[in-house]
């Protein structure tokens, strides 16, 4: 396991005690039939553990091989590439975030969902227009759909057609 895995897994498990921990002392966590508001934080935790620990055992067991580099770059060019690619596609989900999260009272759930669906997938994911198109229409509808028709929870209107 690499350095940086291991700090990201310890890191894991770590949040996952302290979401369990403190939905299991600060919240209540009710029944399972009459659940408080600890409830699901608590679940939540306890799966962060239970994922950081099988994440741990899956790197012990499956150690991958070392790799060889045959594009005859030094290594320190090679190692640099693909995290520099990382960070940008990390800073482009961010900045994709923070503007769904910003337009998503001003021009409602679905025109927002659309505009981030489609930003993600043309920007992060790097797919094809027509196919990013495709899957932008089809996860907003769906989303709609579960949220407004089959949870019945109350999205924000798009104001443009109100």
């Amino acid at each position: 396991m690499s350095k940086s895995h291991n700090v990201a897994n310890l890191v894991v498990i770590a949040l996952g005690i302290f979401v369990s921990c403190y939905s299991y002392y600060s919240l209540k966590l009710g029944l399972l039939i009459s659940p408080d508001a600890g409830f699901m934080p608590f679940l939540c935790g306890l799966a962060l553990i239970l994922l950081g620990i099988v994440w741990r055992i899956q790197t012990m067991i499956f150690q991958s091989p070392t790799r060889v580099n045959h594009s005859g770059a030094p290594p320190a060019v090679v190692k640099t590439a693909p995290l520099r690619a990382s960070r940008i596609k990390l800073g482009l989900a961010f900045v994709a975030t923070v503007a769904y999260a910003a337009l998503f009272e001003r021009i409602g759930f679905f025109l927002s969902t659309l505009l981030f669906m489609l930003a993600w997938q043309m920007a992060v994911e790097r797919r094809h227009w027509l196919k990013a198109i495709i899957i932008t229409i089809l996860c907003a509808a769906a989303m709609y759909t579960l949220f407004k028709i089959l949870l019945r929870v109350a999205l924000p209107p798009n104001p443009l057609l109100s």
